[in-house]
């Protein structure tokens, strides 16, 4: 190539071009001296949202356990030891009582070298001589048997007194689980069938759980446990939860379903054990609270002992006599134990002594831990996970159903102030383990159990699949097909062991609106006309509620704090079957007294009416003291 420039040319340019490069070369220094700026990061993207369960009929979100709206009110608990826990005088075994004279020196002795104890058994005996009485109390003792080292215990229940220079210094009650042979032989050329255990801790949502008690859970999930990610409850606390799961109906259908006398028990109710117990099982009930009894508390019991092991006896007793370490509703400690350990000590001697040719079903349900607080399942998660290896080595596990689960979350606290805490509210624990045989023989029922985990299911499903454990035919991959195709998918109650439809609403389920989880909600101002009036109508049915207990004062409203318009929430957005309703759930607060209520409302054409029961957020304490009915209790403040 020629260039256009001659020699002149080039060294004219040459000259022209110098002092520039001088100064990109003292420019270049400078520069190398001043750090460079870094590229700023761009924000990654937000993640996708998660999940719990996802259909066409609902869409539950996937919460963090530990997310930072709940985090501030995880806290682990002071442990409140029960006294000398770690000293008792009096021991057991599966049949025998006897004194730890090692530890006399824990106890207040008049005379150390003569100490000298008895046992009363006592028992609910069957005639009841005052029907107007509490007949579910009802209690007869022995004469006292003595003994100075160590004795046989031939009855349930056994009061021990310990006296030293006439002085008591001991005084407890032990609880023994004793053989027994069902009433009606099992047919033993129906298909395999097995022991049924359900249990229960109170007031722990499926979140919580998680939080809690880590060492329990990474236990049975090991073991193949199936959790329920869409178990909603349906009715706000323990009874209006378990009545569906024991009885399949609502709570508000026991009137006619059950009360056939003037005095209202349960006996004409059809339990489900009833039917295990038709089919040739044992059966037991057991809490570990008798002040909070599921079926006494504001209630009548039962006059006729509704199960062949029936613990509200042993647990009345002892809870009034040596209860102790009262925190808020309940004793924790019985005697030198915690009330829920001497649950779980009785559920593991039952599997010890019941004969190999024997079938069990049992419910039994933990109160005094978890009852009134968020954190204190940590206190218990040691001992469930040694109950649960130890039934699991003892090969009790290889034959046995066990359902694991709640009936809420918690109900009240700070927590319930939150979004999540209200989602975890209505949202419980709920496992199945089922043993390694069951999925063998019974595959198309154990393949629908896993499935069903991500499925809307409630109370009233469990009901439907403890009837199929009842009758072990029923679960035979025949006999469930014929059934599915026979079935019905709009039922209210639907055996886990059938495919629960992924188009299932909360409607369908049977879920009143206001403890639904499928709803989305979108906050709306609280002072908004439709707020106001919402609240307005709130109030009016609390006072209409009100209106036949003397000693409760009217409400009026105080203030509404949170406000929010609901959605149907389905797997691509849109909304539901129920086109075109409009429903507010607000919490507000009443005067006086401050109690602050949850509620969910449906606008109609004469303004706005309830859908659904209406939760309390706080504790009414004694402010409710002049009343004895449970639903009232949530509202009344007492003159």
């Amino acid at each position: 190539m020629v260039s256009l420039l001659g020699e002149g040319g080039r060294a004219a340019a040459a000259a022209a071009l110098r002092p520039r490069h001088w100064l990109l070369l003292a420019l270049q220094r400078l520069r190398a001296g001043v750090p460079r700026p870094r590229a700023r990061a761009l924000a990654p993207p937000p993640a996708p949202p998660r999940y719990a369960i996802r259909t066409p009929g609902c869409t539950i979100p996937e919460l963090r356990a530990l997310d930072p709206a709940v985090r501030p009110f995880v806290k682990t608990p002071r442990a409140e030891p029960c006294r000398n826990s770690q000293h008792p005088l009096v021991s057991r075994n599966l049949t025998h009582l006897w004194l730890n004279r090692p530890n006399l020196s824990f106890y207040p002795m008049p005379d150390r070298g003569n100490v000298t104890c008895c046992y009363k058994s006592f028992y609910r005996p069957a005639r009841v001589d005052d029907v107007e009485a509490p007949a579910d109390d009802r209690v007869q003792y022995d004469e006292c048997v003595w003994f100075d080292d160590a004795v046989e215990v031939t009855r349930e229940f056994a009061r021990v007194t310990c006296l030293s220079a006439d002085a008591t210094v001991y005084d407890d009650f032990h609880l023994f689980a004793l053989p027994r042979e069902p009433e009606r032989r099992r047919n033993d050329s129906a298909a395999p069938d097995y022991n049924v255990i359900v249990m229960g801790v109170d007031g722990v949502s499926r979140l919580n759980f998680h939080r809690t008690m880590p060492k329990t859970l990474a236990y049975i999930k090991s073991k193949g446990a199936i959790e329920l990610l869409g178990y909603n409850k349906v009715g706000d606390n323990t009874f209006p939860n378990l009545v569906p799961m024991l009885l399949g109906a609502y709570d508000t259908d026991i009137e006619k379903m059950c009360y056939l006398k003037r005095k209202k028990t349960f006996d004409n109710c059809p339990f489900v054990w009833e039917q295990f117990r038709s089919a040739g099982f044992l059966t037991a009930f057991g809490e570990d609270s008798a002040f909070l009894g599921t079926f006494n508390y504001g209630k009548h019991g039962f006059v006729t002992t509704p199960t062949d092991y029936y613990l509200r006896t042993f647990i009345s007793e002892a809870e009034a006599t040596v209860g102790n370490n009262v925190d808020f509703n309940t004793a924790i400690c019985l005697g030198d134990r915690y009330f829920y350990s001497v649950l779980l000590d009785y559920i593991r001697d039952l599997t010890a002594v019941l004969s190999p040719a024997s079938r069990l079903f049992g419910f039994f349900w933990e109160v005094t831990m978890s009852h009134d607080h968020l954190n204190y399942p940590m206190l218990m998660d040691d001992d469930y996970e040694r109950f649960f290896r130890h039934v699991d080595a003892s090969g009790f596990l290889n034959e046995t159903v066990v359902l694991f689960l709640s009936d809420h979350g918690i109900r009240w606290g700070d927590i319930r102030r939150t979004k999540q805490g209200r989602l975890e509210e209505r949202l419980p624990m709920a496992y199945w383990l089922l043993p390694p045989s069951f999925r063998a023989r019974y595959p198309r029922a154990a393949r629908a159990l896993r499935d069903n985990a991500r499925r809307l299911t409630t109370p009233f499903d469990v009901h439907a699949t403890l009837a199929d454990l009842a009758d072990a035919a029923a679960l035979t991959d025949d006999s469930l097909a014929r059934r599915a195709a026979e079935g019905r998918p709009d039922r209210r109650g639907i055996s886990l062991f059938l495919d629960v439809p992924g188009n299932r609403t909360c409607e369908l389920a049977g879920i009143a609106d206001h403890w639904c989880t499928c709803h989305a909600g979108a906050r709306v101002p609280v002072r908004g006309a439709a707020v106001q009036a919402a609240a307005a109508a709130l109030v009016r049915h609390v006072n209409d509620a009100l209106r036949g207990a003397a000693g409760c004062r009217r409400l009026r409203l105080d203030e509404v704090l949170d406000a929010a318009e609901l959605a149907e929430r389905g797997a691509g957005g849109a909304a539901g079957e129920e086109g075109g309703w409009r429903e507010l759930t607000l919490v507000a607060r009443t005067a006086p007294g401050g109690a602050l209520l949850e509620a969910t409302l449906r606008a109609t054409g004469a303004g706005w009416a309830l859908a659904g029961a209406v939760s309390r957020l706080n504790l009414y304490g004694e402010q409710s003291r002049c009343v004895a009915d449970p639903t009232l209790k949530l509202y009344c403040y007492c003159y």
